[in-house]
């Protein structure tokens, strides 16, 4: 999938060291909420973990080739109360823009192309994504991409906002939003 300025395309073992690179940032891991402290064997066991995941994704800038971020789509690890009360067929969607790359709206660009596929291509009925309470940045995009709070549940010792987007009749076009946002 490719977008003005971004390659999405599936990790592959080249992307190892520009991952490593990535999340060596401090803010990056706290946000993100790896260890702060790791040893060097930690970030490859990282990288190869989200390499053996269906959809894990590098984000890669066309013009210089480089890995801005990731995206990971995996089903849905929600509580059964908030899972029961979805439509079938959710995707939780995890995503990071390394520091060099950052607030240079590449996330939102990513985002922006692979909602709609999912929607579109594959009968999704919803959309989850969750931030970490302190990252405002992730926040305020899902908030611009108009997912909606839905619940809130404790992860890692810290509370994730649950942010989720639900499909609709209509569909999702390029121009505009026309995914229904709902609680149930």
């Amino acid at each position: 999938m490719e977008t003005a300025r971004l390659l999405i395309r599936h990790m592959k073992e080249a992307d190892e060291q520009a991952f490593i690179r990535g999340i060596a940032d401090q803010a990056l891991r706290t946000a993100y909420g790896f260890p702060a402290e790791m040893d060097d064997a930690v970030p490859p066991q990282i990288f190869r973990h989200f390499c053996g995941l269906r959809n894990a994704f590098a984000l890669v800038e066309k013009n210089r080739g480089e890995m801005t971020g990731f995206l990971l789509d995996t089903d849905p690890e929600l509580p059964e109360e908030t899972r029961s009360a979805l439509p079938e067929n959710g995707h939780t969607l995890a995503f990071a823009i390394f520091p060099a790359f950052q607030r240079k709206g590449y996330m939102e660009e990513a985002m922006r192309a692979y909602i709609p596929y999912l929607f579109s291509n594959t009968g999704t009925g919803y959309i989850h994504c969750g931030h970490f309470t302190e990252n405002v940045p992730s926040r305020e995009l899902l908030h611009k991409l108009e997912f909606r709070e839905y619940s809130k549940h404790a992860l890692k010792d810290r509370i994730i906002v649950d942010e989720i987007r639900f499909r609709c009749a209509c569909k999702f076009t390029e121009n505009s939003s026309c995914v229904h946002i709902s609680r149930l």
